[in-house]
């Protein structure tokens, strides 16, 4: 199957070094596998998470829907390796702006809990005025 192929090898791309990605690599030892292990581990199902803007601020929500495949909670991602290649995304850009611990921390410990068409889980980003004003203009 070409889905498990791919994800041996994104599993594999993690290991690998490359001289341009040292530091990254040393400074971010979370990655996607890790953000569905955690989701996995506080509400039992791979859910998706995403950015959204809601007023002037901005938000890194955990949704109400499954990570990934087809069925009655249908998903934006076709396969496991398409939704973890989102969650690394994600993991990535919460690092850039220093806020995955936060965001870690913050999933943890919430006492909420993602509901189908009713409630999402938001976590707010903690972001300088200049990052704020950057990529809202995006």
């Amino acid at each position: 199957n070409d889905d498990r192929t791919w994800m041996d090898a994104f599993a594999a791309s993690k290991d690998s070094s490359s001289d341009e990605n040292i530091d990254d690599r040393e400074t971010l030892d979370y990655d996607g596998y890790a953000m569905q292990d955690l989701l996995l581990s506080k509400w039992g199902i791979s859910l998706d998470v995403d950015f959204q803007r809601i007023g002037k601020q901005i938000y890194c929500t955990i949704l109400p829907q499954v990570g990934y495949g087809s069925g009655p909670l249908k998903s934006r991602h076709e396969s496991e390796l398409s939704y973890l290649m989102h969650l690394q995304g994600v993991v990535e850009i919460l690092h850039k702006y220093d806020n995955l611990e936060a965001f870690v921390s913050f999933v943890e410990t919430t006492k909420k809990v993602p509901k189908r068409g009713t409630d999402s889980v938001p976590f707010r980003l903690n972001l300088s005025d200049e990052d704020t004003v950057r990529i809202m203009q995006a």
